[in-house]
């Protein structure tokens, strides 16, 4: 199974201080032993490494990176110029949400790769709709 992991997933199991840390730590096992994969993006990967450095640590946002780059449990997708043009299109027309574009850089991605759940603590999953916010 593959699940999308967003910026505050991986900010959770990063930092001990998160709120959403231990919940994050106990899915993060489970779903590992029953053999998920997860998927993201360069954009989520960016935005998390920014948050670490800016947050934590550069150290910490060093590791963060080398140890996604070593893992087999993780999929980096590049955002291309036809999905950045999708999520734009996402980002134009949801006025009523506070959606950041990395949101919909990441919904669009999801839809493309036909994935359905997200390791996420923002509730932006579920108010685009068709996707599920896991833990």
């Amino acid at each position: 199974m593959k699940i999308f992991i967003d910026t505050g997933a991986f900010i959770a199991l990063t930092a001990s201080d998160d709120d959403n840390h231990k919940e994050a730590k106990a899915f993060y096992k489970n779903a590992v032993e029953k053999g998920t994969r997860f998927v993201t993006t360069n954009f989520v990967v960016c935005e998390t490494m920014n948050y670490l450095s800016a947050r934590v640590s550069h150290h910490v946002s060093v590791i963060f990176m080398e140890n996604l780059k070593k893992s087999s449990l993780f999929e980096i997708i590049t955002i291309t110029p036809p999905i950045e043009d999708a999520a734009f299109n996402i980002f134009r027309q949801y006025t009523d949400k506070d959606f950041s574009f990395t949101d919909c850089t990441s919904f669009s991605i999801m839809k493309s790769v036909k994935l359905t759940k997200a390791f996420a603590f923002d509730r932006h999953f579920e108010q685009y709709g068709n996707f599920s916010r896991l833990p």
